[in-house]
């Protein structure tokens, strides 16, 4: 037999203003059948490469507080006189999914079919968790960070700082723009082409190729851009032609394509416009 359950995932997000976000947990009930399983992810390793900067002891206990809190209500799906009552298990999981001002808050709840609640529970888990540090934004984040430390080494991380360029009907975001008098000078810009099917690499690759092209049109780009780029591994010659074509496509955007592991060419990069 089929049972709807209702999900939620659950998302840290530390600073409000980027509206950056990692997937950290799932919560999931079943009114037919009563049940109520949660989850939160606690290896924050992975949380540091999202978020560099961040005191790993925030995300330590916004967790602690929010497992407490579904630890509770855990309580109540076995407990309350009306536990076996499917209404209120609903409403119960809308209370708790409730949209909130919080580091640790849900996405909005989503309904799935399951036979086995507890299988299709690991399964909503490890799609939405376990694979969720393997996507382009995790590698980006990586990237991203050997980017940092080696502009922090050659003494350049000074002169650059996350913004965000474009204006209310288009805008992008960049992690290390260089600006003088508030002007944009240069911009270096980590990107994952790295993925095992060439569908992935196009859509990806497009994607920023015509966020550049649009920025340039609007004057919103200045001359210097550089992207630090992971390419697919080595094996799959239809990855390697779609990749070629992407960083040809951005070289005609005027953007320079380097390697990430170039850390020299990215520091000359840096350094010539500093």
């Amino acid at each position: 037999m089929n049972y709807v359950c209702q999900y939620a995932i659950v998302r840290f997000l530390p600073y409000a203003e980027t509206g950056e976000f990692a997937n950290v947990g799932i919560v999931l009930h079943c009114a037919h059948t009563g049940e109520f399983q949660f989850r939160l992810m606690t290896r924050v390793r992975r949380i540091t490469a999202f978020f560099e900067e961040l005191d790993v002891t925030v995300y330590r206990r916004a967790r602690k507080e929010l497992s407490d809190e579904l630890t509770r209500v855990e309580q109540l799906f076995q407990t309350h006189p009306q536990r076996k009552e499917s209404e209120f298990g609903r409403q119960l999981f809308l209370e708790l999914t409730r949209p909130r001002e919080a580091m640790l808050r849900f996405d909005k709840p989503r309904v799935v079919m399951a036979q086995d609640v507890g299988q299709k529970f690991e399964e909503l888990y490890n799609f939405y968790i376990g694979r969720n540090f393997v996507s382009r934004e995790y590698q980006e984040k990586l990237i991203e960070k050997e980017v940092r430390s080696a502009l922090r080494q050659a003494n350049l991380i000074g002169h650059y700082r996350e913004q965000v360029l474009g204006d209310r009907s288009y805008h992008a975001r960049f992690p290390f723009v260089r600006s003088t008098d508030g002007m944009p000078m240069a911009v270096i810009k980590p990107l994952h082409l790295g993925q095992d099917e060439p569908t992935q690499i196009y859509d990806h690759g497009w994607e920023w190729v015509g966020k550049v092209r649009k920025l340039r049109q609007q004057a919103f780009l200045p001359a210097q851009v550089l992207f630090a780029v992971q390419g697919p591994q080595a094996g799959s010659p239809e990855c390697d032609q779609v990749f070629e074509e992407i960083s040809a496509e951005l070289q005609a955007q005027q953007v320079e394509v380097v390697d990430h592991r170039e850390v020299a060419r990215i520091i000359a990069f840096a350094g010539q416009v500093a």
